[in-house]
């Protein structure tokens, strides 16, 4: 297991729901090990098992959950 954290920059959030849905479904994902999603600053920063997933995959499970996703 190799771990990695990326930071992403997720501009349309705009309501305490956005951050907690996106920190919702990325805590589901296998690999994933934590999340700190927050509203303020619209950065989301997983630490994930680099072996399991990639940034883009982060990406593409941000943007099934509604929302648009800059990797860092």
């Amino acid at each position: 297991m190799t771990n990695q954290k990326n930071t992403f920059k997720v501009s349309d959030m705009h309501c305490p729901s956005c951050p907690k849905l996106i920190q919702m479904d990325l805590e589901d994902t296998n690999g994933v090990i934590s999340v700190d999603a927050n509203l303020e600053t619209k950065l989301v920063t997983v630490e994930f098992d680099s072996d399991k997933l990639n940034s883009e995959d982060l990406i593409k499970i941000i943007k099934n959950s509604g929302y648009t996703a800059q990797l860092l």
